[in-house]
């Protein structure tokens, strides 16, 4: 009325101007007296509508209630769009196993559907190539594991044994008991006999050692063609010895414990003739009689300069690879790639990739895991870290690791492959790791598990505690040694 152009109100407002502000005033109360009104007229049917979707989700709770439990389906929503209209979703559908195909009424308002589970498969691929693997997918719907993943190994031989290698450690003192079980194969178990080339000069004056072979520095590499299996008489140095001696595929080993430590060495010389007869006789058709082997996992090592790979530098390691700085009085760099993605940067003394066996030696001392020698993993550890968040980590056994001082590092850094044939890594050399296609067979003392926890214990002192004394009894104490007992 106030702004319509053939209303005269405007005119008499603009001729009376006390008349305009009672008019402005009273237009002002009307207003805000009607805003009050009509809010309290939209809350009576606010909630009414609450009211109505309460009962209406009461009645769909008890309907679900009431609904099988096989079948799943979701609550009926009714929405409330801005121009107030109500928005009601389609009616649910009912998913459930064992119906039929046809669709079936559900309390009016749903449908009962049978749906076919997707099928898919597994495929062992290294990132370039894939194979199918269907052995883990049952049913081609879901996956589940047949057993473990690792299992004892046992030996048994398709031909009896023939040829015998028979390691020491340096020195003269294990010759008579190199001559003892040399003896014993020879002349009980109808075995030739071959040492080393060093070892054959040593004992080429005793006359009961003539029957007694050995090989040339050219047959090295032929030496896993004619050699059935190894025998090493010393320590953990001379199964090392051993594993550097065969670069490729390396027979079983039999290790008797005649050094200092002998982590890996579970035979007494003292049983020599029991072990060497049953590893001799473990042959067909009584498979059940053989011998339990771990297949311990080595390292196969590349060096290259300035990206390319140097011929003849690569080796197999049983222990560890170790990249440190050297005689450098300061740390040093090596960036760390996985398959040419880089993972980390290394900065202190060094770091050390190590297999399951080798976590017991360098890795252990630097602050790694003790891994079983099963157990499939690369032992990531740095040496002396400046960094307090670098914790040592196990890679699987798929990793392909590179090791490469950068151009921009202060120093070279060194490399040695078992604590030996060490390399000086100049900026921009680097290594490459990945595990290799041929383990070291160990022959065991009982199982590998049991020859494990016992070298633990021998070795380590593993887990050794005095036995927390009874209540009633304080006069026997006893040392707890990982489930062994002895009298304190």
């Amino acid at each position: 009325v106030l702004t319509h152009p053939d209303s005269l109100l405007p005119i008499l407002l603009s001729l009376f101007p006390p008349t305009c502000l009672f008019v402005w005033c009273l237009c002002v109360c009307l207003y805000f007296g009607f805003l009050p009104f009509q809010v309290f007229i939209n809350g009576n049917m606010k909630n009414q509508r609450l009211k109505s979707s309460l009962a209406a989700s009461s009645t769909g709770a008890n309907q679900a209630r009431n609904a099988p439990r096989s079948c799943s389906s979701r609550p009926h929503l009714h929405l409330v769009g801005s121009g107030g209209r109500r928005k009601t979703r389609r009616s649910p559908t009912w998913v459930c196993q064992g119906l039929s195909s046809s669709a079936q009424n559900v309390n009016g308002e749903g449908s009962r559907i049978k749906r076919q589970k997707s099928k898919f498969q597994l495929c062992r691929t290294d990132g370039f190539t894939c194979e199918t693997e269907s052995e883990h997918v049952a049913g081609d719907s879901y996956v589940r594991f047949d057993g473990p993943s690792t299992q004892n190994h046992m030996l048994v031989w398709k031909t009896c044994p023939k040829t015998v290698l028979v390691l020491k450690k340096r020195g003269t003192s294990l010759i008579p008991h190199l001559r003892e079980v040399s003896r014993y194969m020879w002349q009980e178990l109808n075995m030739q006999v071959v040492v080393e080339p060093e070892v054959y000069e040593e004992i080429d004056s005793l006359p009961d050692l003539s029957f007694v072979e050995t090989f040339a520095e050219d047959e090295l590499t032929k030496l896993h063609e004619f050699v059935d299996f190894i025998v090493c008489l010393g320590g953990d140095g001379v199964v090392l010895h051993a594993s550097n001696l065969f670069p490729k595929a390396m027979p079983p080993i039999i290790s008797f414990n005649l050094g200092s430590l002998g982590f890996l060495t579970n035979h007494k010389h003292e049983d020599h003739k029991l072990d060497l007869s049953n590893m001799c006789n473990s042959c067909y058709p009584t498979p059940l009689s053989g011998v339990f082997v771990t297949l311990r996992m080595r390292l196969s090592v590349q060096l290259l300069r300035q990206g390319v790979p140097v011929p003849g530098k690569q080796c197999e390691v049983l222990n560890e690879v170790c990249v440190d700085r050297g005689s450098n009085s300061y740390l040093c760099m090596i960036e760390c790639y996985e398959r040419n993605r880089l993972i980390t940067k290394v900065q202190g003394d060094g770091v050390l990739l190590s297999t399951p066996t080798g976590s017991t030696a360098y890795s252990v001392a630097a602050g790694g895991s003790i891994v079983h020698p099963s157990v499939p993993a690369i032992l990531f550890t740095p040496i002396c870290p400046h960094s307090l968040s670098f914790r040592p980590v196990l890679l699987p056994d798929s990793a392909e690791l590179e090791l490469r001082v950068p151009e921009g590092a202060r120093g070279t850094a060194w490399v040695s492959f078992d604590g030996k044939k060490r390399e000086e890594l100049f900026q921009g050399d680097s290594i490459k790791v990945r595990m290799s296609e041929y383990p070291m067979p160990s022959i065991n003392k009982t199982d590998e598990t049991d020859d494990w926890f016992k070298s633990l214990v021998r070795c380590l002192r593993w887990n050794e505690r005095l036995d927390q004394i009874p209540f009633e009894d304080t006069r026997n104490k006893k040392l707890y040694a990982s489930g062994t007992e002895e009298h304190w």
